[in-house]
């Protein structure tokens, strides 16, 4: 009765231990408001991880009262700006059409195929939209904004990575 009532505490106390999750998982290493305002995380810990090359994807989105939309992308291209702010830059996406009402996706307007939207955003908040005709060579609408962003790297981040313009 005693090795039962032991066991079973053994398996009480050891289910109740928040586990670490494994080293490989996504991890959110900073998530700022929409002034830039860290929510959670920190900027040292995301500059931590690109100077060790982790992998790295970004998250915002938008709300309304009648739609919503979360948006998830990898960086072709990160920079950090006098060891204080992160700047990255997205893939030139050409954007299809959204049907709001049936919330289906359709590329129906061959029109806009040479059209690209472009964006930077930083850990500032700051995102700033760009729709460019490649055809014609031409901006056709720039749009800044402010987002709520979530930076998410891959694995444990070093918290002493030295910056990438040391020599050693």
């Amino acid at each position: 009765m005693k090795k039962t009532l032991l066991l079973l505490l053994i398996i009480v106390f050891t289910s109740c231990v928040k586990q670490q999750p494994p080293s490989n998982d996504w991890q959110v290493v900073l998530k700022t408001d929409r002034d830039g305002s860290i929510l959670k995380g920190s900027k040292q810990d995301l500059m931590n991880a690109i100077r060790n090359g982790q992998d790295l994807k970004i998250g915002w989105g938008s709300k309304r009262t009648d739609l919503s939309i979360e948006h998830l992308s990898v960086p072709i291209w990160l920079a950090i700006l006098s060891e204080k702010e992160v700047m990255a830059h997205l893939d030139p996406q050409v954007l299809s059409n959204i049907d709001w009402d049936s919330l289906n996706v359709n590329y129906m307007d061959s029109d806009k195929l040479q059209q690209e939207w472009r964006v930077v955003l930083s850990t500032k908040s700051n995102f700033d939209a760009v729709w460019y005709d490649k055809k014609a060579d031409t901006l056709i609408r720039r749009w800044p904004q402010k987002h709520i962003m979530t930076w998410f790297v891959k694995g444990p981040v070093d918290k002493n990575a030295p910056p990438l313009f040391n020599k050693s």
